[in-house]
Formats: C-alpha cells, structure tokens, sequence
C-alpha cells in the first residue's frame, strides 16, 4: 500500500474518531437530550462520508442519497442545497471537484483533495476559509462538528512531525476570525442555566474598548453570529438590550437582588414600533427583514402599496434600533422613516458621518474647489 493510501486512512481514522467521540460524549453527558447532542455530529459526518464517497468513484445526487439513505449512521436523504453546501466545504478545505455536466453524467467528480498530506501555510489559510464560509450558513451546533473535524486534520497534518498542534489550532480561529465554541462550552451551558431560570448575574466583561469592567446583567438569550457566539440581555447601566460575545466574559457569578431583577424584567416587555417605506418597483424587490428577536426584532408585518411611487409600507416591533439599522442600511433600497424621530435622526446622523468618509479635500462640493 502506497504511503499516501496510509496517510488517507489515517486521516479517515481521526476523523472517524472525532464523529464517534462526540457519539459517545452525547451517550455519556447529562442534562440535554441525546437527540440534540447528535445534532452535533450529523454535518460532520456527512461531509465526511461524502468525501469517502467522492474518493472512490463519480456520483450523482440521486446516487449520493441512496447511500445516504443506505448508512446506519444517517439513514435518510438530503436536500440538493445541503448536498451543494457539503461540496462546497470540501472545496473550502482544498478539494477539486468536478460539478455535474451532461459530460460525466451529472457526476460530482474528485479530482483531487489535500487529506493526509503536510499542513503549510497556505494549507492552514486554506482551512480558515473554509471556516468563514461555513459561518454564514451553518448553525452553532454544526459550527461545533466542523471545528472538531478541522481540529483533527490539523492533528493528523502534523503526526510525523514533533510540532504542537495547539498553535496551529489558534492560527486557524485567528485567521479565520472566530471563536472556538468548544472552548466556551462550559461557559456557554452556565449562560443557558441563567437564561431558563432568570438568574441575575454579576459579569466581569472585557471591552475592546473600555478594558475589563463589572457589572450585573440580567441574560435573555444566546445568538451566533459569523463564528461568534453573543449572549443578549439587559443591564442597568445601558438604555436597551446588550449583546455580549461569550468569549469575553471572564467571569459570571450569580447574584441576588431581588428588585434590580424584576426592574430587569420589566424592561424586557418594552417595545417600540418603527414605520417605514421601502420603494421597490415590484412586490418580489423586497422579502423583508428577516430579523429575530435577538436582533431586536420581535414583529414585523408588510403592506404593498401600488401606484406612481410603489413600495412596501414596514412595521417593526423593536427593542433597540441597532440591527434594524445595519440591515437597513445594507439593503441598497431607497427608503423613508415615518417614525420614530429618533430612529430618523440615529439613521441620518450614521449616514452623514459616513458621508465624510468619501469627501475629497478640495473638491468643489467641499466649498475649495
């Protein structure tokens, strides 16, 4: 057996190893459903069978989902996105594949992968990009499977070498701007204990920009966004919700006052209603926001309004302005704010400073020219 068929089943061994080990952690832990732990593994190993697959012969979709259907481990099929969605991270992770054509059947076709052979640098970029493609699509838990599967390639790159595998890992969540969320576990299952019994708690917070502070915090829910994970709540100190990144709690201990929480409380049942026009020349232009509540965006209704100036006529039940604002202003749609005033201004204020930023000294709409 050659040394790059070694170096493959090794590869596949770890790999193997990662997806059984969290089988055997969902088995083993207490206090959450096994179903949900499972849910941990299910990408992971999907993508890994697929490249299996992919190494030995050319498949179609119809014959992937029959060995989906076929695995003990998976025993269903899958949608074209999500068969799509694993290509495409194997693609991230180095792998040259051959789309379906009239050509070759409307096979996916391997022609080449990067398992088992030596991590460099540009292997390790490599796999950072994969990381922040998978960001944008997949959810916590499947973020959890990934990071535990690249984890292991990076072990498996660096076997025939002395190297320490840790500083590697670290590059990979650097460069790839991201937290790794196994490492926040514990803190991550403190938070939801807080959360489902509406504990109040002391914080110590560092900020990047105010240093480390402390301060209570009353936790309403945990979020995931782009790699991060952000535990969202309320805090006296601050006029609306807050959202922390769960990585930059250093510490969290419960604390009793019993009228600071209800205050706390209470303030999460205030809400405010934004209007808004969106112009659009036809009702398919805009499917709306999209927003949840931990973006604070708690309702949202839609009425299309035809005539010389067609647009959708918006409502939105909010708590704070600040990702109604980012998503707004991200639409490239022209827009009008009936009200409140002081979202009209917080939005004209952002756009005016963002305004200097493409000013060119000594033009003529600067005055000097």
């Amino acid at each position: 057996m050659s040394q790059q068929s070694d170096n493959l089943d090794a590869s596949f061994a770890l790999l193997t190893e990662a997806v059984v080990g969290l089988e055997d952690n969902a088995r083993s832990s207490e206090g959450q459903p096994l179903s949900a732990r499972r849910a941990l593994n299910g990408t992971a190993y999907r993508i890994y069978r697929l490249l299996q697959w992919l190494i030995q012969s050319p498949l179609t979709v119809d014959q992937l989902n029959r060995k989906f259907e076929q695995d003990p481990g998976i025993g269903k099929s899958v949608s074209n996105d999500s068969i799509w969605l694993y290509i495409n991270t194997l693609k991230a992770l180095g792998c040259v594949i051959r789309r379906p054509t009239p050509r070759n059947g409307f096979a996916y076709q391997m022609v080449s992968h990067p398992f088992g052979m030596s991590l460099e640098q540009n292997g390790l970029e490599v796999l950072a990009q994969a990381k922040v493609v998978a960001q944008r699509h997949f959810s916590p838990q499947e973020m959890l499977a990934l990071d535990s599967l690249l984890k292991k390639m990076i072990v498996q790159s660096l076997l025939k070498g002395s190297e320490d595998g840790s500083e590697w890992t670290t590059q990979l969540f650097v460069q790839s701007r991201s937290l790794d969320s196994q490492e926040c576990r514990t803190r991550i299952e403190q938070l939801e204990r807080a959360i489902l019994e509406e504990s109040l708690l002391e914080v110590t917070y560092a900020s990047p920009l105010k240093g480390e502070s402390v301060f209570t915090f009353l936790p309403e829910s945990l979020f995931y966004r782009q790699g991060v994970v952000y535990v969202r709540g309320e805090r006296l100190d601050y006029p609306g919700p807050s959202s922390l990144r769960v990585d930059r709690l250093l510490g969290v201990q419960t604390v009793q006052d019993d009228d600071l929480r209800a205050q706390l409380i209470d303030r999460q049942q205030i809400k405010m209603e934004i209007v808004l026009k969106v112009f659009v020349k036809s009702p398919q232009g805009f499917q709306g926001f999209a927003l949840d509540p931990n973006q604070g965006v708690y309702q949202e209704s839609r009425l299309w309004v035809d005539g010389v100036e067609p647009h959708y006529e918006v409502r939105l039940q909010v708590r704070d302005f600040f990702y109604v604002k980012q998503t707004l202003l991200s639409l490239g749609l022209p827009f009008a704010i009936e009200s409140p005033e002081v979202f009209r201004q917080d939005v004209r204020e952002t756009l005016r400073t963002m305004l200097e930023f493409y000013k060119v000294k000594g033009s003529a709409a600067d005055g000097h020219g």
